[in-house]
């Protein structure tokens, strides 16, 4: 998956349905509060592991791919 801005869209979406802050995030990607930083504002494309969960995460809450 290309890392855009529309992916970064995404993922704040669904800190905001999971009603977490970014250290929430950070704690179910397994990786530090400064990188969820870093994917969020300049666009850090996660590393695979990071994706796939989201991936998941996404459709729990029913964040589809446009």
């Amino acid at each position: 998956m290309e890392y855009t801005e529309k992916f970064k869209a995404k993922v704040r979406q669904l800190r905001g349905e999971m009603n977490w802050a970014q250290e929430d995030l950070a704690r179910e990607l397994d990786v530090s509060l400064s990188t969820v930083q870093r994917r969020e504002g300049k666009g850090a494309k996660p590393a695979r592991h990071s994706r796939r969960v989201l991936q998941i995460l996404f459709q729990k809450v029913g964040i589809g791919d446009e």
